[in-house]
């Protein structure tokens, strides 16, 4: 039975702080951004920003940190003996919060440790939602895929684009179809393994083990891969040809680790296209997304959008302007345009649910 899988690539420790005492701008507000050590798109964003604008909480070094929450306000003062207090933030961005165990999922901690870091982080989850609800959490909703997941996502983008057909199947042997293709994918992107995931992969479905729950979709004989990066009214398109991936491999992150030459250029959108993405972010609740899609041809297929999809290796140098966009709305000098609230998910087509 087919259980695929292939190995993570390692990851480096990185390491830009958001300033000591000297650079604390006093008396003035400040964007506080909620992430992990090894965040190398917030260290971009905290050099372009500069360290007197932002302070940074790594949740994996919790233990720096001095913390007190109450009824009233929240601090947090950091190694440096820069202290943030609630009513200094104007703007509160929730980018990758990790634990360790999260971070290192094959590494074993002690369970005292493992207890103390979901007590913080359930802590600070709720430091978000009182940001939300005064108006103060920006860009990324870290409840998004909780909401409205990858098999509404689907449901919504079925009106504006292409969809390939897609089925969930666990607990029974599915009836062949010798005329159809399929590939399989992940709904969770969770770790199969110590190091391992599961890429997007084409195959038979009779070969598929019936004990396992799986997401299938069409196969799509694409040209290119395709990847959006929306910031509110802003998009970045960015295209990668399929035409040197490796016999077989049909996902680009396998392409890229099997085959060094492959590169995201940037790409013009048909006008409609990106007037179908906003209506499709509006019709999410979505403030940002990476959305991702196959062409062919000029039709675009919708696969999915990540809430939360990281942009720092489409444009390394700044010059696509990501950075720079994702600065300005950022910047806690400029307007704060907070999270929608309530979030409303418009679901226009839904069978005969």
């Amino acid at each position: 039975m087919i259980r695929p899988i292939y190995p993570l690539a390692a990851t480096l420790r990185t390491g830009v702080e958001a300033g000591g005492v000297a650079a604390f701008r006093r008396g003035q507000q400040i964007l506080f951004i909620y992430t992990n050590s090894y965040d190398f798109s917030a260290d971009a964003l905290i050099r372009r920003l500069g360290n007197a604008a932002v302070f940074r909480f790594n949740l994996d070094l919790w233990r720096d940190y001095a913390i007190k929450i109450d009824g009233v306000h929240f601090a947090i003062t950091n190694a440096a003996g820069r202290t943030v207090k609630s009513d200094d933030i104007v703007k509160f961005l929730w980018r990758k919060p990790l634990t360790n165990q999260q971070l290192f999922p094959d590494r074993t901690f002690p369970r005292e440790l493992v207890f103390e870091e979901e007590e913080l982080a359930y802590a600070m989850r709720d430091v978000w939602n009182i940001m939300y609800l005064l108006g103060r959490a920006v860009l990324i909703d870290p409840l998004s895929d909780s909401v409205a997941g990858k098999l509404i996502q689907m449901q919504i983008a079925s009106s504006y684009f292409q969809v390939p057909t897609w089925k969930v199947v666990s607990g029974a042997q599915t009836v062949h179809e010798p005329d159809r293709s399929f590939v399989v994918k992940s709904l969770t992107s969770s770790r199969t393994g110590a190091r391992s995931v599961l890429f997007t992969t084409r195959v038979d479905e009779d070969q598929l083990s019936p004990t396992s729950p799986w997401l299938l979709q069409d196969y799509v004989a694409a040209e290119y891969d395709v990847t959006v990066v929306v910031i509110r009214d802003a998009l970045f398109a960015f295209a990668l040809s399929r035409a040197e991936f490796p016999a077989e491999v049909i996902d680009w992150r396998r392409a890229r680790v099997l085959t060094s030459t492959q590169t995201w250029v940037p790409h013009i959108l048909p006008q409609a296209i990106a007037a179908a993405i906003k209506q499709f972010m509006g019709d999410m609740s979505l403030h940002y997304g990476r959305l991702d899609f196959l062409l062919t041809g000029d039709t675009y297929s919708f696969l999915e959008v990540n809430p939360n999809g990281e942009w720092g290796w489409l444009a390394e140098s700044g010059g696509a302007g990501i950075l720079e966009t994702l600065a300005n709305e950022l910047s806690p000098d400029t307007r704060c345009h907070p999270l929608p609230n309530p979030r409303t998910i418009k679901l226009k087509h839904h069978g005969t649910w």
